[in-house]
Parts: C-alpha cells; structure tokens; sequence
C-alpha cells in the first residue's frame, strides 16, 4: 500500500480534540512496533524519520522498509521527514516516497524561515504532500539529540509572527516552541499555555509540539486541548530499544535477533501509553 499524508489525520485529530504521536522510525522493528501497536490501538499510525536517522540507508531504502512493514498488515501508514534543514533534503524524501515533510527553518531569521518554508510549500503541494514548519525555537536537555545546535538560543514562539508566517507560507502544519524541549527532560518542563492559546487563536493550522518525551501528563493533555495536534516523541523510544538492548547483551544474551525481539516488545509499550494519553486509541 502506499504510505499516506498526515493532513487529513490531524484535521481530524485538531477537530476530535486529541493528539497524534509522531513516533521515531529507524529501524524495521520500530516500524514495526509502532504499526502493530496502533493496529491493536486503532490508532492513527504516524512514524517519523530524520536525515541524520536515516543517513546509513538513504531516504529511499527508509521509505521502502517503512512500506514493506506496512503492508502485510494493509497498514494506513503516514511516513514523515522529521527537521529537515535544506530544500534537497526534502526533495530526496518527497521523490523517496515520504508522504509528509517538515522544513525546519526555525534557526534562520524570520524572513529567511519564510522564504525556505514557502518554497519547500511550493514544491510539495505539487506533488500532494503536506508540510509541517517551525517557528520559534527549542533548546536540548542533553548532548545528544540531533535537532539543536550547540550555542543556539531557544525562543518561543510569539503568537502575531505565527499569522502571519502561516498566512506567507501556507504550510499546513506548525509546530511552536513554548517551554518545551529535545530529549529526555532531566526536570519536568513548565509549558507556556497563555502563549499557546494565543498562537491557536491566531493560526488556522494544526500545532505541533516537539519535545514529548518526558512531559508530564497533565501538561499534555492540557496543550492538546489548547490546539496541539501532533506530539512527537523520539528519545522515549530510543531510550526503551537501545537500553533493553544493552540490558540483554550485558546479561551475556549475544544474539541479536533475541536482542532486538524484546527491545521491540519494550517499545511497544511506550508507543501503546502515548497513544492511551494523546486520546489516539480508537480513533483510527
């Protein structure tokens, strides 16, 4: 089956009142965990993938793995390039087969955001893929994550910019920074609610929040009726396969196919409590 656009998933998502996480992809066994957990969730199936995720394989082997997870299961499975930093790198996706992009122009001034974004608009729309951008920035909580530079400034989101880089850009989704983070959070963040419902107020897209792993329940749910659409959550997935993998091999457990089937069972149960706490089961 062809992988499909998230556009109308978080129409639907925006209007029902809850939120979609967007679950890290790189390997087979995360496709794989996150299309059977939504299966038994009946849960929309969103994975999303970097270029620095899926810089061993290339954008074309990542789109054909995450496709040939999906089908034995007629699996309705949105494939979206996650921060991409350049216009080749979405048009390497988009001819990949990715079915949604972002465009991350969010560490360039504001007129330079818009002119990259709209652009990277122009050229998706043409060929019936949605576009997420980003406007205001995020820091990190760790050294690791691949998404902020060392030294740069975060800075939230200021609502009247939003209108206007939404109504310049026509991207259809945003995602806004308002406290939250990359990684996993080594303090629970504070996020700016007053902010966010001003930005819902002001723009007529889905929102997007960044940053997921980590944040506390309450705060979720609370953002997610203030608009949040989309929730991404990435270090919380790569945390329960990469340590349950270590866990077995220092255990002197060394065949790696043992290995990855128990570190995939481990990440289906985050996949399956995001789902339960974005509102995303049974809404498939």
């Amino acid at each position: 089956m062809p992988l499909i656009g998230m556009k109308e998933m978080l129409a639907d998502a925006y209007a029902g009142g809850y939120a979609v996480g967007g679950f890290d992809g790189f390997n087979a066994e995360t496709f794989q965990a996150i299309i059977e957990t939504g299966l038994e969730k009946k849960s929309p199936l969103l994975t999303i993938c970097a270029p620095s995720e899926y810089g061993l394989l290339g954008a074309k082997a990542a789109a054909a793995v995450a496709r040939t997870m999906a089908d034995p299961y007629n699996a309705d499975l949105c494939l979206h390039l996650d921060h991409a930093a350049t216009m080749e790198q979405v048009v390497e996706a988009i001819e990949a087969g990715f079915s949604s992009v972002m465009i991350d122009g969010s560490k360039k001034p504001f007129e330079e955001n818009i002119a990259l974004t709209a652009a990277v608009v122009k050229f998706a729309h043409a060929r019936g893929v949605p576009v997420e951008a980003e406007l205001g920035s995020l820091t990190r909580v760790d050294t690791v994550t691949h998404e902020s530079a060392d030294g740069f400034r975060p800075e939230h989101t200021n609502p009247a910019d939003a209108a206007e880089f939404v109504e310049r850009t026509g991207c259809d989704f945003l995602a806004v920074s308002i406290g939250n983070a990359h990684g996993l959070y080594t303090q629970a963040p504070t996020l700016d609610f007053a902010r966010l419902e001003q930005i819902r107020d002001a723009v007529p897209v889905p929102l997007v929040l960044h940053g997921g792993s980590g944040t506390p329940e309450d705060q979720l749910v609370k953002a997610v009726g203030l608009g949040i659409a989309k929730v991404n959550v990435a270090s919380e997935i790569a945390k329960a396969f990469t340590s349950s993998c270590i866990d077995t091999m220092t255990e002197g457990k060394t065949w790696w196919v043992a290995a990855k089937k128990k570190a995939t069972d481990q990440t289906r149960l985050v996949i399956a409590r995001w789902m339960d706490m974005l509102g995303s089961s049974g809404k498939a």
